[in-house]
């Protein structure tokens, strides 16, 4: 199995730094994601809209990372709730679920779900 996101482990640690030196020397570890040599966490929300399509077995495909676009909420089945920025790919309606901090974004096609403004 392939990570999701090549480069990126996740992990849930507090912001006491015996957690974060203890991750800093796992073998392979370079740093963390952030800002001004500061740690930045992924909103939950991301990380559970990416949780939600793998869970529920939902195809989707890899996406070049967006920053423009309207965001839009999903509206009624497994993925109610989800929030994401609309596209049309080849056709298709598709949601990309982004992970901001690490530019990573994934396209769920959403034919036939409802969507409202985020």
């Amino acid at each position: 199995m392939l990570p999701l996101f090549t480069n990126y482990t996740f992990v849930r640690i507090g912001e006491e730094p015996n957690p974060r030196v203890s991750v800093l020397r796992t073998n392979g570890v370079v740093g963390f994601v952030g800002m001004q040599g500061r740690p930045v966490p992924i909103p939950d929300e991301q990380i559970n809209a990416v949780q939600t399509i793998l869970r529920e077995r939902i195809p989707f495909s890899l996406h070049p990372f967006l920053s423009v676009g309207r965001k839009v909420r999903i509206r009624g089945g497994c993925l109610d709730g989800i929030q994401g920025v609309i596209l049309a790919m080849n056709g298709d309606q598709s949601l990309i679920v982004s992970i901001e901090s690490i530019q990573g974004s994934i396209a769920v096609r959403i034919a036939g779900y409802g969507l409202e403004a985020a």
